[in-house]
């Protein structure tokens, strides 16, 4: 066992889990109107929107600790790579699994949910980074898909798929998408400005 890497690997955890869950807010934090804030934040309640919280910490940890870890692993940008699309899968299995049994989102298992893809997320990573050396086309593969899936994630808040995954679900089948026009009863810290 590499504790060096094991250390991050939690350390990664405990920043995804809470800058992660912080991202549920920003954007509200922002009075819903930064665009550069709402390009990292959930804007609505739709699923995608809660993939971004996983994804964009899972990024930024993952640049901060290849400076402190490159001598000791292997993989880096497949393992990375594979643990921001693992994350994302997770949330979105576990979401629709259990919300046509509950016939809504319940805050206490979407928390359990995003916690529970996180860990996935981190243990997937330390076995890649601690696995014999893979290919170089595995890597080119990895290279790719986390250029798709950035690209994916800093376009569709903006542009988004008229599809169930993007549409907005806080009141069911609201034929809203990305950033909404009113932000009325969506507030969970801060008031309406003064008219």
């Amino acid at each position: 066992m590499n504790r060096k890497l094991l250390y991050w690997e939690i350390g990664s955890f405990i920043f995804i889990g809470l800058v992660g869950a912080a991202l549920h807010f920003t954007f509200e934090f922002s009075n819903f109107s930064n665009m550069v804030v709402a390009y990292f934040s959930a804007v609505n309640e739709s699923t995608w929107e809660h993939l971004k919280m996983v994804f964009f910490p899972g990024i930024f940890f993952a640049l901060v600790e290849y400076t402190y870890v490159r001598d000791v692993v292997r993989n880096y940008l497949i393992a990375k790579t594979a643990s921001v699309f693992i994350m994302p899968l997770v949330i979105v299995l576990g979401w629709y699994a259990y919300t046509p049994f509950t016939g809504r989102s319940i805050y206490k298992l979407d928390l359990t949910l995003f916690y529970i893809a996180v860990t996935i997320g981190q243990i997937v990573s330390y076995k890649i980074l601690t696995a014999p050396q893979m290919s170089a086309r595995v890597n080119k593969f990895a290279k790719v898909a986390l250029g798709v899936m950035f690209v994916a994630f800093s376009t569709f808040t903006f542009f988004p798929p008229k599809i169930f995954l993007f549409e907005h679900f806080d009141l069911k089948d609201t034929g809203l998408y990305g950033i909404l026009d009113n932000y009325d009863g969506l507030r969970y810290f801060t008031k309406p400005p003064a008219k």
